[in-house]
């Protein structure tokens, strides 16, 4: 078992984050299948529903900026958790009362905490110091193939309690689940980075404050650049896929539900091997190969029209993600100062969210006009000048 901890990087800190998102993901699983329904069950409009998911992105374009700027200066663990306690609470807010005001604090909170389908910085930047450089991918891809075999496994047990019990139990199973794994990264996790006094970065007027926390870091221009790009093709492509998917081709809920669970399981099963050549081969392979999968995936999209060729398209789009994700972060902890690394983590993420903010709403406008390879057709547009930003991108 020890040889394959080591192997797996299931050590320290790993370990114990590997054991919060399996208790915290037996909920969370269920509850990512339903919310959209459970919103919609308490009367608002789909309008609404709208404003709530526009609520989410952008308190998590926020959130992404004020942790990471708030681990580097007050250290990981304390930052990791009120981050957690955020999502606690807006589970929280949900139980209390499916009023409109509690359902947008519960969008606020949830985006807030940075852990609502997308990476911390906080628990990025830790997860990058509790490991050597030959190791860190190999522990990205140990977390995430946790999180998304457990979501896989779940997300059928979560559409039947919801309609054998309704909504509440799988709400109250977040809140336990989110509770345990709070109380485990309270008394088990490590700090890797002490809190530091301020900085001449802190110095100077509020202008150069407001520089400094969302303008990008000389020399990483790249790396902004990339995930801007890749936040305009991946939303407008990809944003109302499914959605498309029935309008266009009558697709049925299972065959979603099929597709869905074809694209976890696969992403789930080939992360950990994938971030392990990662460590043995480096990352801008990686990279490249990630992108091989994205613009294999479009094209099949675009080329084929039958269920069974959708449903293995899945499968290599899951490796598009499988691929980066590990690369990607052990990549930024190689490039940027300690000192600055959650910082930088939270800001890139973040530009990736907000230039995706608009995306859903193009892509849907594209859609009505020219039909539905338009909006894929305009990501692989984009995969193209992402393409060249990474094979031009240099390996240090």
């Amino acid at each position: 078992m020890g040889s394959i901890a080591r192997y797996l990087a299931l050590e320290g800190n790993i370990r114990v984050m590997a054991v919060q998102t399996l208790v915290s993901g037996l909920g969370l699983g269920m509850f990512f299948v339903v919310w959209q329904p459970f919103i919609l069950s308490t009367g608002v409009s789909v309008v609404d529903l709208g404003v709530i998911q526009s609520v989410l992105n952008l308190s998590s374009a926020a959130g992404l900026i004020a942790w990471g700027a708030l681990s580097d200066r007050f250290g990981r663990k304390p930052v990791i958790l009120v981050s957690q306690s955020c999502r606690l609470l807006a589970m929280a807010a949900l139980i209390i009362s499916g009023e409109f005001p509690f359902l947008l604090a519960f969008a606020f909170l949830m985006g807030f905490s940075a852990l609502w389908m997308t990476g911390n910085p906080a628990r990025s930047a830790l997860i990058s110091e509790s490991v050597g450089s030959q190791r860190r991918a190999t522990a990205f891809s140990t977390l995430m193939s946790i999180s998304q075999i457990t979501s896989t496994l779940t997300a059928s047990a979560g559409g039947y309690i919801a309609v054998t019990s309704g909504y509440s139990p799988i709400l109250y199973a977040c809140v336990v689940g989110d509770l345990i794994g709070l109380l485990l990264l309270a008394f088990y996790m490590k700090e890797t980075r002490e809190a530091r006094a301020g900085n001449e970065r802190d110095a100077g007027g509020l202008a150069e404050r407001l520089k400094d926390l969302f303008a990008p870091e000389p020399g990483i221009g790249r790396l902004y650049l990339i995930l801007l790009v890749m936040g305009l093709g991946y939303g407008t492509g990809y944003s109302l896929f499914y959605g498309t998917l029935v309008d266009n081709y009558g697709f049925t809920d299972f065959q979603l539900g099929l597709l869905s669970t074809a694209f976890n399981l696969s992403w789930g099963i080939s992360s950990i091997p994938l971030g392990k050549l990662s460590d043995r081969f480096g990352r801008k392979p990686m990279l490249i190969a990630s992108w091989s999968m994205a613009v294999t995936t479009v094209a099949g999209f675009l080329a084929f029209r039958s269920f069974p060729a959708f449903l293995l398209f899945q499968v290599v789009w899951a490796l598009d993600p499988a691929f980066w994700i590990p690369a990607w972060m052990a990549l930024l902890a190689e490039r940027i100062p300690p000192e600055r690394l959650s910082t930088v983590m939270g800001k890139i993420d973040a530009y990736s969210k907000i230039s995706g903010i608009p995306t859903p709403w193009l892509g849907g406008l594209i859609y009505t006009a020219y039909g539905f390879s338009a909006p894929l057709a305009v990501h692989l547009g984009l995969l193209m000048v992402s393409g060249v930003l990474i094979f031009t991108l240099k390996e240090k």
